[in-house]
């Protein structure tokens, strides 16, 4: 009977239960998988995200590098920023290095795993939407809870893409009381986007920046939201957002690092690192990082 090795982990966290599960399906040498037997599997797992790691392309190598396929329950991804750190935290912990690479629809992203924590230099094209049906009154009518704070036209948010293929309405909340009213409406939000890239899924970040501790990190509280799903932990988004902060506060020179603490408000709590590069007011690299715990391990027999 065929089968998969798989390791289920927490991502974005060191503590079982909390931050963001994950399925780690490792593909055989001389096994093929169909697209539509990986979407299935990531049916059954019924995490955020199943990733499906293809054998190592050099073998014996001091920096591996493999091909790995990234799969919600609805669609494969080009990128996304839990799989790749959970991903990295397992095949890198696995083969005792501490580089690789991994080969994802979006491009080559490279790795470093270091005393538990993984560091992705991921792929980055940060776009602002200029031309979407997205208002503050319609986003509003989805998240009725807003309604107590903010009139219509009041509500600061913007759609960012940061590759092409994941797109985000980023929403600035002004305090951790909104935050905690941003519900789950049950409904998906669709939202247009520019002609070049009008492709992949929708979802909508709520953020709240937090006080200055005076350490030169920007801090901020989040939730992701999609119909009537909530994601523990977003790393494309977080990625998306920061470097869409970056830009909108005219940053020329030098790295900025986050700290993000996302999904509180879901009893998931999940710890996002993410830094950004910027030289002449143009980003040069997003690193996103982050720790994971193993849960469960085991085999999935399909067919």
């Amino acid at each position: 009977m065929a089968s998969l090795q798989y390791t289920t982990l927490d991502v974005f966290t060191t503590k079982k239960f909390a931050g963001n599960p994950l399925a780690v399906c490792k593909i055989p040498s001389g096994v093929t998988l169909t697209q539509e037997q990986k979407q299935t599997i990531a049916v059954e797992f019924n995490y955020s995200e199943t990733t499906f790691v293809h054998p190592c392309s050099n073998e014996g190598s001091e920096v591996p590098e493999w091909q790995v396929d990234i799969f919600t329950v609805k669609t494969e991804l080009p990128f996304a920023g839990h799989p790749t750190i959970g991903t990295c935290c397992q095949m890198l912990g696995q083969a005792g290095k501490t580089k690789g690479k991994f080969n994802v629809k979006a491009g080559v992203i490279e790795l470093d795993y270091v005393d538990g924590v993984a560091k992705a230099s991921i792929p980055h094209n940060t776009h602002v939407h200029s031309s979407t049906d997205l208002s503050s009154s319609r986003m509003l009518e989805w998240q009725s809870g807003l309604k107590s704070f903010y009139q219509s036209g009041d509500l600061k948010l913007d759609v960012v893409s940061p590759v092409k293929g994941m797109n985000f309405a980023v929403v600035e909340l002004k305090s951790l009381e909104e935050l905690a009213a941003v519900t789950l409406p049950g409904t998906e939000l669709d939202f247009s986007l520019d002609q070049d890239w009008n492709v992949g899924p929708c979802f909508s970040k709520f953020y709240v920046h937090m006080p200055d501790q005076g350490d030169g990190v920007k801090r901020l509280r989040t939730r992701m939201i999609e119909g009537s799903f909530e994601d523990p932990a977003t790393g494309s988004a977080c990625c998306g957002l920061a470097a869409y902060l970056v830009l909108k506060e005219g940053v020329k020179d030098g790295k900025v690092k986050y700290e993000i603490l996302q999904a509180v408000e879901m009893g998931r709590p999940s710890d996002i690192g993410v830094e950004v590069e910027v030289k002449g007011g143009q980003i040069q690299t997003v690193v996103l990082s982050g720790r994971s715990v193993s849960v469960m391990e085991g085999k999935i027999f399909y067919e």
